[in-house]
């Protein structure tokens, strides 16, 4: 088996699996989300910072989620410079719903796989994200691939 087909076939499978999003978010918001959902509560440069995006996009990003009232934008008593942004419970519940339906999008294309193939897989993959640890993935890559 070629390695560059099974990459396109992995590349193809993690695309299908993806949540569906709206039509008026872009991967960057969807991303900042992400983010601010496993995070918790950021400052706009802390959150640009973990992104790898600039301020000024963080900060456009931004104003569009809370336009959309998926997530505050408050600035700090001590430092009117710092802006510190969070979830709204809207915003929560949609990256929970999302969460969702890739899990079940993923638990029902592993049922096509008998038990014997299921433990192949998860061997396979534990493999995989030892060897991805120990390679140092994940640490330069801004975007995590479980949400």
């Amino acid at each position: 088996m070629a390695i560059e087909h099974l990459v396109e076939d992995l590349l193809l499978l993690s695309r299908l699996i993806r949540p569906l999003r709206r039509a008026d978010m872009t991967p960057e918001q969807y991303w900042f989300l992400c983010h601010l959902r496993r995070t918790g509560p950021l400052s706009l440069g802390e959150l640009a910072h973990a992104l790898g995006i600039t301020t000024s996009s963080a900060t456009i990003a931004s104003k569009r989620l809370e336009k959309s009232e998926l997530l505050t934008r408050e600035r700090q008593s001590d430092d009117e410079r710092v802006v510190l942004v969070s979830l709204t419970d809207q915003g929560q519940t949609l990256i929970d719903e999302w969460k969702r339906q890739k899990r079940e999008a993923i638990a029902q294309l592993l049922g096509v796989l008998n038990q014997d193939e299921q433990q192949a897989l998860q061997s396979l993959i534990e493999r995989l994200l030892e060897a991805a640890e120990t390679q140092g993935f994940g640490e330069g890559r801004k975007h995590d691939s479980h949400h």
